[in-house]
C-alpha cells in the first residue's frame, strides 16, 4: 500500500505486513521529518479453498491467457497491477475485481477509456461465473470451478480457439 505524507504530500510505499497485528503504525516523512500514524487496512476476506476463481482472456493481445486469482482483491491494468495486460488501450490500473464466494464486483478505477459490460459502459458491476467484460481491446471471463468434483466428474476446462 501507499500512504501520503498529511503535512507536505510525499508518498511512500508500506508493506503491510509492517502491522503485525497493530491497527496503526508510527511514521516519520523522510522529506519534511514530521511524524504521523498510518492506519491497518481493513482484512479482505480470504478466497475460498473449494473454488479457483480466474479471469481468461478470450480476445485482445493476451488472447489464452487464464489468470488465476490468488486474493480477494486484484488490480488489473497496464502496469503496476496484480494483473498485468499488455494492451496499449487499458490503463496502468484499469479496473478492480473484489471476490465475494462465487460473485464477485467489478469496479472501473476511473479510466479514459473505461469498462465495458456488453456495450455498456460501467462503474460497478456484479460478475457470476462466465460473465465477460471488457477493458481496452481485451476481453476476458470471469470463471469459478469448484474444487470439490466428485469421482466422475472431469475438471471443467475453459477453450480458446483462434480465429482464422
Amino acid at each position: 500500500m501507499t500512504v501520503e505524507c498529511p503535512h507536505c504530500g510525499a508518498n511512500y510505499p508500506v508493506d503491510e505486513k509492517q502491522f503485525a497485528g497493530e491497527s496503526r503504525l508510527k511514521a516519520e516523512c523522510k522529506q519534511c521529518h514530521s511524524t504521523f500514524f498510518i492506519i491497518a487496512p481493513p482484512e479482505l476476506p480470504q478466497l475460498p479453498a473449494e473454488q479457483t476463481v480466474a479471469l481468461a482472456v478470450i480476445e485482445g493481445p493476451a488472447r489464452g491467457q487464464v489468470f488465476r486469482l490468488s486474493k480477494a482483491r486484484v488490480v488489473v491494468g497496464r502496469s503496476g497491477a496484480d494483473i498485468v495486460l499488455y494492451d496499449p488501450e487499458v490503463s496502468r490500473k484499469h479496473c478492480a475485481i473484489e471476490v465475494h464466494g462465487s460473485t464477485a464486483t467489478l469496479i472501473d478505477l476511473g479510466t479514459t477509456n473505461g469498462t465495458f459490460v456488453g456495450e455498456k459502459s460501467i462503474q460497478k458491476f456484479q460478475l457470476e461465473h462466465l460473465s465477460k467484460f471488457r477493458i481496452g481491446a481485451t476481453t476476458l471471463v470471469f470463471t469459478v470451478t469448484d474444487n470439490r468434483s466428485g469421482d466422475s466428474d472431469s475438471p471443467a476446462t475453459l477453450v480458446v480457439r483462434s480465429r482464422r
